[in-house]
């Protein structure tokens, strides 16, 4: 007999347009008052790349960072006690009390985000503030975000609102950068 999660084939995503990121970092704040993460986690983290040329123009260039929810997350895979699953919406989560604090997972991340929590001892990321999602609500993230350069959704929708695009974290030429 199927489950109710296997019908569910929506996956949820953050897209970032950088281009309209300022580097403010009110993201980062809103995620650690939300997920009461301590002093050092950032899982979500405005990145600065510098000046850049945009458009044939000098501009300071931000990348906020964060767990991109993989379809096959590597971190998954290489997890030796099962403590990372992944929900049919394609978020990706880690069970603390399971996690044993081998930081196979941190070294699988291709994205580099996923980082160690000392204190707790155990390996920590973005979970697109999933007790919030599950509310109804969208990602602390994305309703702080002051340039409004975060959005929320299901991947196809996003894609199809915001155009064709190839989606980028880097930059080449003058394409549009966003990262999903």
């Amino acid at each position: 007999m199927k489950r109710r999660e296997d019908f569910v084939t929506k996956k949820l995503a953050l897209l970032i347009d950088e281009d309209l990121c300022w580097g403010c970092d009110a993201c980062e704040l809103a995620c650690k008052q939300e997920n009461h993460l301590s002093e050092g986690s950032r899982w979500i983290q405005v990145r600065t790349k510098g000046v850049q040329r945009v458009n044939g123009k000098l501009k300071l260039v931000y990348s906020p960072a964060r767990c991109l929810q993989c379809s096959h997350p590597p971190c998954q895979e290489v997890c030796p006690v099962d403590a990372i699953t992944q929900r049919p919406d394609g978020i990706v989560l880690i069970d603390y009390n399971g996690c044993i604090g081998c930081k196979k997972c941190i070294e699988a991340c291709p994205f580099g985000v996923m980082q160690f929590n000392q204190e707790k001892g155990v390996a920590e990321k973005c979970h697109l503030c999933y007790h919030r999602i599950d509310q109804g609500l969208k990602p602390a993230c994305v309703d702080v975000c002051i340039g409004r350069c975060i959005y929320f959704g299901e991947m196809t929708e996003l894609v199809n609102r915001y155009g064709e695009r190839r989606w980028l974290s880097g930059r080449n030429g003058n394409e549009k950068r966003t990262s999903l």
